[in-house]
């Protein structure tokens, strides 16, 4: 029994190993589609200096970054500037066909919103924000359960901490999340299915990965 425990324990480590490698070779080629995109229309090519590509432990990172000069945003609104629901539109387009799951927040700087004293903060600010980058994604024919969250996050995370009033900091992540950020970020449930999947296999054969 113990061999057979470790067998099956050794398989889902190589299973798992596997998934990753299958992951980041998709996510890259994605963030280079993403990228062929922008660079390849004129009218999103100028708007590339404010689209963050990177790959990260937890996925590919989209960030879309203020500019002084070219805000996503009105200062103190959640309505999408007309180029902004443009750039969401193309990133929306090119996770048509991504099986992973994505995470979606909103962050502002460190300015203090106007209307603190009646209730609503950055935090509510950025949460909209997030919410209607959500729906432009939408419009762009992203199914709505292929988002695992949507947060505002304030100024909690700040792009640039040395300058807390800095542009960048107002901006909309996307993160197209790994299989294994996926399942720390929704919990036991998706784990469990895995857990069982792992009792049903023979030993030594590889582990399938939970269905979507």
């Amino acid at each position: 029994e113990g061999a057979d425990r470790k067998a099956k324990r050794l398989a889902t480590e190589q299973a798992k190993a596997e998934a990753a490698k299958t992951d980041a070779r998709k996510l890259a080629a994605l963030s280079a589609k993403i990228a062929a995109a922008i660079s390849s229309k004129p009218k999103m090519a100028e708007f590339a200096s404010q689209i963050r590509l990177e790959i990260t432990p937890d996925g590919l990172q989209i960030q879309i970054v203020d500019d002084q000069k070219r805000p996503m945003f009105d200062s103190g609104s959640a309505v999408l500037k007309t180029y902004m629901r443009d750039i969401l539109r193309e990133i929306g387009n090119a996770l048509l066909d991504v099986e992973n799951k994505i995470s979606l927040d909103g962050h502002t700087d460190r300015s203090a919103y106007g209307n603190a004293d009646r209730g609503y903060s950055n935090w509510e600010l950025s949460a909209d924000r997030a919410n209607a980058s959500r729906r432009e994604l939408a419009n762009a024919g992203m199914p709505e359960d292929k988002l695992a969250r949507v947060v505002g996050m304030a100024s909690s995370l700040l792009l640039d901490p040395a300058d807390p009033l800095s542009p960048s900091n107002r901006r909309i992540s996307i993160l197209v999340m790994t299989k294994e950020a996926e399942e720390r970020l929704l919990g036991g449930q998706r784990v469990a299915v895995e857990l069982e999947n792992e009792t049903e296999t023979p030993t030594g054969s590889a582990v399938s990965p939970p269905p979507r």
